[in-house]
């Protein structure tokens, strides 16, 4: 079993770990740093000055790499120095990290796999949302696979994210009129409710009810800059989603 520790009342499992950097499993709830001084919620960054040496001078974002929404969880790596952070930032930049996340969506692909190439821009009038868009905007790259189909309405997915913008997965989905289930930001309601309505009663309950967006980081691949070494990470689904999918069958 991988090691652990707790902050406040987040179980954070290190996946692992070496002089430079530790690959973490971020609960879903948790920030992954906040966003000023003033802020009081409990965030995955504070949690690292508590458990390791970090020396980054970044206030607010130590240690931090890249961020998962406060709601995803799975997969988050986390440098322990200055250094050893920018070239995780380039490597990032440079698209040199294989970043796969599982998600359980409302509606079904046509196919078993998609490429979507769709530009992502935020919103006018809702500055903390994003859509898709054909002008403007930053190019987004998502592959999609379908990895099982429930009923005929739920899908569980594959998505590897080529690039990384904000919401990415979220938007790219939606845009397709598939919409993470539990995800209060992005709906559809009359595909959601089309779709809740083949279930039977009792899994429509649980699939309605669910309490964030149904979105796990499982797999990361790269080459670590320092060892030159091929570093796989692989991350359970949180035991919210397998119940999920264990209510689907």
């Amino acid at each position: 079993m991988n090691n652990s520790y707790l902050y406040q009342n987040f179980i954070i499992e290190i996946l692992y770990e070496d002089n430079d950097i530790a690959i973490l499993n971020k609960p879903s709830g948790l920030l992954t740093h906040k966003k000023n001084l003033s802020d009081s919620s409990p965030s995955l960054a504070e949690s690292l000055k508590m458990n390791f040496n970090i020396k980054d001078d970044e206030v607010l974002k130590e240690g931090i790499v890249h961020r998962l929404d406060v709601d995803t969880s799975g997969i988050i790596i986390i440098a322990k120095n200055k250094e050893i952070k920018i070239l995780f930032q380039n490597k990032f930049k440079n698209r040199e990290l294989e970043k796969n996340y599982l998600a359980f969506s409302y509606g079904v692909l046509d196919q078993n796999f998609i490429q979507i190439d769709k530009n992502i821009s935020r919103q006018k009038f809702q500055r903390t949302k994003f859509d898709t868009t054909e002008t403007g905007g930053k190019n987004a790259l998502t592959y999609v696979e379908n990895q099982k189909i429930f009923y005929g309405s739920i899908s569980k997915l594959n998505c590897q994210i080529i690039t990384g913008r904000t919401h990415q997965i979220r938007v790219h989905l939606l845009s397709l009129g598939l919409p993470i289930i539990g995800d209060k930001q992005y709906q559809l309601n009359k595909e959601q409710k089309f779709r809740l309505a083949n279930l039977p009663n009792n899994v429509r309950e649980t699939v309605k009810s669910f309490p964030r967006q149904a979105l796990h980081s499982h797999k990361l691949s790269f080459i670590h800059p320092k060892s030159l070494k091929e570093v796989k990470i692989t991350c359970d689904m949180p035991n919210d989603m397998k119940d999920l999918e264990q209510n689907l069958l």
